[in-house]
């Protein structure tokens, strides 16, 4: 038998292969045409009752009482202390309770005019360091496992109504709470505060004292957020508000008024021997041209450039242009 193929053959096996990816996109054109089932799974048990707006609106409503309440921190404990929001989350109290350390400081929080309650947890590696710098020490201890007395519970109740002061001003152009201790206790599930099942907004600081680092842990109801619904987040916004016309010159009209050291500086360098050896008469060369733009300074930024000029027999700087992206002349 001959094992030379014919041009039929040849022909016959060109059009059999070029044939064979055609029928192949046909079946993937199926595959891709039937829908894909979408499943969104969803806790009936802790279902999401705050949005995400909402959830937004708090993380940056903490982002500011953060930054107000460090400043009151580190005047208090004498001692440089940082405070930043970590994450803004809803959880059931019970997962609330679960994600706390035992022993702790845990403080019950009335907030009229609601009824819920509130609570607060301060991590034990920040408590110890808060009382060891109220009480004179240098704030370096060491995290203890055991719970504290009834005398360092005391100093840390002045730094949690400190905490809770800043937390009702922060807190009062969105809604008028006041925020306040009711309890507390070192074991979190010997204090009642809210239902196992029941949503809360947990809201987690990072917290450094020093050298000292840990975790403050705030809880909220979710049911003050419900309630305020809408103008949560429409208080919110409207404190981000853009100034209006009357603002703008009532600030522009203040401002105007401040102070602005205004310098034109000339300098030269010279070595210690020329110095030593200055006289009265003595003429410097500052080692530019009299033609040449000097920088005027307003408030140790450049701000124009002028030439030097003189007025009335006083030296000055006529300004001719402005240091900035336009470049116009004055």
């Amino acid at each position: 038998m001959s094992k030379i193929l014919s041009q039929d053959e040849i022909d016959a096996l060109l059009s059999a292969s070029s044939a064979a990816p055609a029928e192949k996109p046909k079946v993937e054109a199926v595959a891709e045409a039937a829908p894909a089932p979408s499943v969104i799974r969803y806790n009936f048990r802790r279902p999401d009752r705050v949005s995400k707006e909402q959830i937004h609106s708090l993380h940056f409503l903490h982002d500011r009482f953060a930054r107000n309440v460090a400043t009151s921190l580190s005047a208090y404990l004498r001692a440089i202390t940082e405070l930043s929001v970590v994450s803004v989350e809803q959880f059931s109290y019970s997962e609330f309770l679960m994600s706390l350390t035992d022993p702790t400081a845990f403080y019950a929080l009335a907030i009229p005019p609601f009824d819920e309650l509130a609570a607060l947890e301060i991590n034990p590696a920040v408590a110890f360091s808060m009382v060891d710098r109220m009480l004179g020490g240098t704030g370096h201890s060491t995290t203890l496992t055991r719970a504290l007395t009834e005398i360092e519970q005391h100093v840390v109740d002045s730094v949690v109504k400190l905490l809770l002061d800043a937390l009702t001003e922060t807190w009062r152009p969105i809604v008028d709470l006041a925020f306040g201790i009711r309890g507390r206790e070192t074991r979190p599930q010997m204090l009642q505060v809210a239902a196992p099942n029941e949503i809360v907004i947990m809201i987690v600081f990072d917290v450094k004292i020093g050298d000292s680092r840990g975790m403050i842990n705030l809880c909220i109801p979710a049911s003050i957020v419900e309630t305020t619904g809408a103008h949560f987040v429409q208080a919110w916004h409207r404190q981000r508000r853009e100034p209006t016309p009357v603002e703008r010159a009532w600030l522009h009209e203040n401002l105007a008024r401040v102070p602005a050291a205004t310098t034109a500086t000339l300098e030269t360098t010279l070595t210690a021997r020329e110095i030593l050896s200055l006289q009265r008469g003595d003429v410097l060369s500052l080692g530019q041209p009299v033609y040449q733009p000097v920088d005027v300074r307003v408030g140790g930024t450049v701000k124009f450039k002028g030439r030097l000029s003189a007025d009335a027999g006083r030296g000055g700087v006529r300004l001719d242009y402005r240091c900035d992206a336009t470049g116009a002349p004055v």
